[in-house]
This record gives structure tokens, C-alpha cells and sequence, in this order.
């Protein structure tokens, strides 16, 4: 169930929120729900991470990643899979 809330926001900050939020094409709402979610999830790291996933940490470099934003295969996955 969804409920409503006011905040007082300094005007800057929700200019870029709201420049933000349309850019990942997501409403200002979206976004402050997902940001307290994550404030507000449980602590996971005491899971364990298995060795498939160790294996792999790392292997992938920022600078590889920045590399194919403009790519449009990149932009379908990217929405496919982490936009869901």
C-alpha cells in the first residue's frame, strides 16, 4: 500500500533528483523508495559467498563498463535486468 509524504527539500537537490530520476527514465518516487530500501535492508553480510562468485569478483573493470553505456545492446540488458 502506497501512502503519501512531504518532505522539505532543499529546491538544488530536487532539481538534480528530478533530472536524475527522468534520465533512468523512473519517477522521483521511484527513486526515494528504492534509496530507502536499500537504507533499510537487512544487513546481508553474513552471507557466504561461494566460490563461482569469488571466482568472478573483479573481473569485470569500471573503465570496461563506462566503455559500452552508449551501446545499444548494453542499454537493452542494463533495462532488462537490473530496471526490472
Amino acid at each position: 500500500m502506497n501512502t503519501k509524504l512531504t518532505l522539505s527539500v532543499d529546491e538544488q537537490i530536487i532539481f538534480k533528483a528530478k533530472k536524475y530520476a527522468k534520465q533512468n527514465n523512473k519517477s522521483l518516487s521511484q527513486v526515494i523508495e528504492n534509496y530507502l530500501a536499500f537504507l533499510t535492508e537487512e544487513d546481508e553480510s553474513d552471507l557466504e559467498i561461494s566460490s563461482t562468485v569469488k571466482k568472478w569478483a573483479g573481473s569485470i573493470k569500471t573503465e570496461e563498463i563506462e566503455m559500452h553505456k552508449n551501446d545499444p545492446k548494453y542499454t537493452y540488458l542494463m533495462g532488462k535486468y537490473l530496471n526490472a
